[in-house]
């Protein structure tokens, strides 16, 4: 199965300005689908795993630990193991 990266800047054109890039040209084919996207994101309910955690405070204690913790040196080998 060939995959497309769709969400490439190399797929776009770029407007630059004083040699920076600022801007990206989409066709409306693609508006309507970061449209979609972006609007699914804003109106979705809440799941029930996420109220779940919220309410039991867990979260609260993974996030103090992990800032109680230091970053690894090779975070995207560890996170690739698992």
């Amino acid at each position: 199965m060939i995959t497309e990266k769709f969400w490439s800047k190399d797929r776009f054109p770029l407007v630059y300005e004083n040699n920076e890039p600022k801007a990206v040209i989409i066709d409306m084919k693609t508006f309507e689908k970061i449209d979609l996207i972006l609007n699914n994101l804003m109106n979705r309910e809440t799941e029930s795993e996420d109220r779940l955690l919220s309410a039991s405070g867990l979260l609260e204690k993974l996030m103090k630990e992990a800032g109680k913790s230091s970053a690894s040196e090779d975070w995207r080998a560890e996170l690739d193991e698992l």
